[in-house]
C-alpha cells in the first residue's frame, strides 16, 4: 500500500468518526407549559358579627309566696288543690274560728263593764272635786279617786286592744290568696292542727316568671346585667321573647361549676313555671366586621394567608383572624372589606400563581 492509499484511509476513518458522535436537533425548539390553577372566587364582606352563648335552664314564677298560718287552730276546710288557678283574695283554706270568737265575746263584755265602771267614777271624780273646792274633803282622796278613774281608762284601752287583736284572729282564719296565680303545692288537709307560721301551700304568680341559666365559668368576665338575651321554651315552641339579664350570681356552683344569670320576663301567655327554657345572650357584637368564607384561609407553617386576586394571579397576603360563625371567618388585619379573595382551591396556591377562575 502506497502513501497516498494510507493517507486516504486515515482521513475517511476520521471523517467518519467525527459525524457518529454528533446527535441530531428538532427543528423546532419546544416552549414550555404553563398551567393554571382552576380556582373561585369570593368577595371580603364588610358586616356586623355578633356572638351568641346558647343556655338550657328552668323558668321560675319570679312570685311565689309560700302561705303560711297566721293563726294557731284546727282547718275546717281547703279550698284548693295543686293546680287550681286562684285570683286575689280567694279564700284558700279556713281554721276553726271558736276560740277566737269566744276571746272577741270576752272583750266586748270587758269593754261593757269598765264603760259602766268609768261612768260612774267620772260622777265620783266630779263630786270630790266639788267636795274640795268647799274645803269638805283633803286632797289626797281626791288624787285616789282620779287615780281609779285613770286606771279604769287604761284598761278599757285594752280590752279595746284585745277585741281588735280578737277581731283580727277571726279574721285570719279564713286564709286568703295575696296574688293571682297557680296553686303549686299544698301541704295540710281538712282536720289539721295549724300553728302560727305553720307552711299551708305555696302559690306561684304567672304574670312574671324567672328564668335560670347556668353558664360555664369561664364566661362570667363578660356577662353582666342588660345584656340582650332571647328566650324560648319546648313547652310553647312557636313563642320567643326578647329582653335583658336581669341579675348575674357571681356564686359558682360547686357541682357544675357554673354561675347562673337571673332574667326576669312577663309571660307570653303559654309559658308555666317549672318548664325547661333555652336562652341565649349576646356576649359580644363587632360592627363592620371583615368577613370571608373560612376555605379562603389558609394555615401555612409560618402563618395564616388568604389570596388576592389581582392581574389573573393569586397573590398571597399574611392575615390575623378573630371569629368564626357559619363557616365565615373574621379577618382582623390584612385585608379589607371589597377585596376578591380566591375560595375554594386556595390551598394548592402559592404566591403569584397564575390561575382560572371557575364559576364567578
Amino acid at each position: 500500500m502506497n502513501k497516498a492509499t494510507l493517507t486516504g484511509l486515515l482521513l475517511c476513518t476520521l471523517l467518519m468518526t467525527s459525524t457518529s458522535g454528533k446527535t441530531e436537533q428538532p427543528a423546532d425548539k419546544q416552549e414550555p407549559i404553563v398551567r393554571m390553577v382552576p380556582v373561585t372566587v369570593t368577595v371580603a364582606e364588610s358586616r356586623d358579627v355578633e356572638v351568641w352563648e346558647p343556655s338550657v335552664g328552668q323558668l321560675e314564677a319570679k312570685v311565689a309566696p309560700l302561705i303560711a298560718a297566721e293563726v294557731a287552730g284546727r282547718l275546717t276546710a281547703v279550698n284548693v288543690d295543686v293546680g287550681d288557678r286562684i285570683e286575689q283574695g280567694q279564700v284558700l283554706a279556713e281554721i276553726d274560728p271558736e276560740a277566737f270568737q269566744l276571746a272577741k265575746d270576752m272583750a266586748e263584755a270587758d269593754i261593757e263593764r269598765l264603760q259602766a265602771l268609768i261612768r260612774a267614777q267620772r260622777l265620783g271624780v266630779q263630786r270630790y272635786r266639788a267636795l274640795v273646792q268647799k274645803k269638805s274633803a283633803n286632797q289626797s282622796a281626791l288624787d285616789d279617786v282620779e287615780a281609779q278613774f285613770g286606771a279604769l281608762q287604761a284598761e278599757l284601752t285594752g280590752a279595746r286592744v284585745r277585741l281588735q287583736q280578737a277581731e283580727r284572729d277571726i279574721r285570719k282564719t279564713r286564709v286568703l290568696s295575696p296574688i293571682k296565680g297557680r296553686v303549686d303545692d299544698t301541704q295540710v288537709s281538712v282536720g289539721d292542727y295549724v300553728k302560727v307560721a305553720s307552711p299551708l301551700m305555696r302559690i306561684g304568680n304567672l304574670d312574671w316568671l324567672k328564668a335560670r341559666l347556668p353558664y360555664p365559668e369561664t364566661l362570667l368576665s363578660q356577662l353582666h346585667t342588660g345584656l340582650p338575651v332571647r328566650l324560648s321554651s319546648p313547652s310553647a315552641p312557636d313563642v320567643s321573647v326578647e329582653t335583658t339579664i336581669s341579675e348575674v350570681r357571681p356564686s359558682i356552683t360547686v357541682g357544675s361549676r357554673s354561675v347562673q344569670i337571673i332574667v326576669n320576663v312577663e309571660n307570653p301567655g303559654p309559658w308555666e313555671p317549672g318548664a325547661s327554657v333555652t336562652g341565649a345572650v349576646r356576649v359580644a357584637r363587632h360592627e363592620n366586621a371583615v368577613m370571608v368564607s373560612e376555605v379562603s384561609v389558609v394555615r401555612r407553617p409560618a402563618s395564616t394567608v388568604i389570596y388576592v386576586i389581582k392581574d389573573g394571579r393569586a397573590v398571597q397576603r399574611v392575615v390575623s383572624t378573630g371569629l368564626r360563625q357559619a363557616g365565615q371567618v373574621e379577618i382582623l388585619e390584612g385585608l379589607a372589606a371589597g377585596e376578591r379573595v380566591v375560595a375554594d382551591g386556595a390551598g394548592f396556591l402559592t404566591d403569584g400563581a397564575l390561575i382560572e377562575v371557575k364559576d364567578e
